[in-house]
């Protein structure tokens, strides 16, 4: 077994290194080779300076088992893993994409029926977990996924935690800018934790900016959080506009008991709108979007559907 270090490693058992993807609080993520089939894979590797901390080793193992358990389509697929402090890493499914933060970076501001379409998928990934008595509660626009074809995927299962263990409380984790309530008070990580933090996503997708800024300090997040503006989102349709103010509001209670209960409730919430627009098929929405930014090469084969109803980027006639 090759020791992952600080550079780049060569190898980790059965996978050859191609290139480091990203780097997160909890490890860094290769592109690599598995020699066994040729296939590429992604490989996210224990950083060294928790290789030897029982907390950070019990938080990895908690991500590998998380997401050895889960099995869905919109949840990125879990391969293998190695599991020998100081050797760690886990192996999943490489998504040629994006992520949904350099998703929103290269294609500026999302059509709000795309916005929607991305974000009921990615729900379905989220209501998978809560299914299973688990909770995100590190969801941001880096965690998701999209790939070439339009899928939606949930990664990054480093800070979940189970419905019934109140493990974060007290403690200020999650992402700057993507915080909930409950990540910087005494409130216990809920599943309404992650339907707020799927409303921030939504929110910055549509408005271009985030709803609560970046911040670090508690009391300003808190101010920032009980002042969100809604008057700005960007949508020139005046109907779809009061569907999505309503729909951001019912996310991004302060009070979590006050939000949408269930990602369900929150996929519903979307669906009611997308079938109101007569968008029935939401990975062919975000296919075209990538099409038509050239993100992705042509020509669209899939069900045309009016993707830019009430959006400032809609095409001239």
């Amino acid at each position: 077994m090759s020791q992952a270090n600080s550079k780049m490693p060569q190898k980790l058992g059965n996978y050859r290194i191609i290139e480091e993807v990203g780097v997160g609080g909890l490890g860094r993520v290769f592109r690599a080779i598995d020699e066994r089939t040729g296939g590429t894979v992604a490989v996210k590797v224990l950083h060294d300076k928790y290789a030897q901390n029982r907390r950070f080793l019990g938080i990895f193992h908690r991500e590998l088992l998380i997401m050895a358990g889960m099995h869905h389509k919109h949840v990125v697929g879990y391969l293998d893993s190695y599991f020998e402090p100081p050797n760690c890493f886990i192996v999943t499914e490489f998504v040629e994409g994006w992520s949904g933060h350099s998703f929103i970076k290269q294609a500026g501001l999302v059509p709000p029926l795309i916005a929607l379409s991305i974000i009921i998928d990615m729900m379905k990934g989220i209501d998978h977990l809560h299914l299973h008595d688990t909770i995100h509660s590190d969801l941001s626009a880096s965690n998701i996924l999209i790939d070439r074809s339009g899928r939606v995927m949930v990664t990054d299962f480093g800070l979940s935690c189970q419905v019934e263990i109140e493990d974060y409380k007290n403690y200020m984790i999650g992402t700057p800018g993507y915080y909930s309530p409950e990540h910087i008070s005494e409130a216990a990580i809920c599943p309404q934790t992650d339907i707020y933090c799927a409303g921030l996503i939504l929110y910055e997708m549509i408005a271009g900016r985030k709803a609560v800024p970046g911040l670090t300090d508690r009391q300003k997040i808190l101010q920032s959080m009980r002042k969100i503006s809604f008057d700005r989102l960007n949508i020139t349709d005046r109907a779809l506009n009061a569907m999505m103010v309503k729909l951001l509001k019912q996310c991004l209670q302060f009070n979590a008991s006050k939000r949408l209960q269930t990602a369900e409730h929150m996929m519903f919430g979307c669906y009611e709108i997308l079938k109101r627009h007569n968008i029935r098929y939401a990975r062919h929405a975000i296919k075209k979007f990538l099409i038509d930014r050239k993100l992705v090469r042509g020509p669209f084969t899939g069900q045309e559907q009016d993707i830019y109803l009430g959006s400032i980027l809609a095409p001239k006639p």
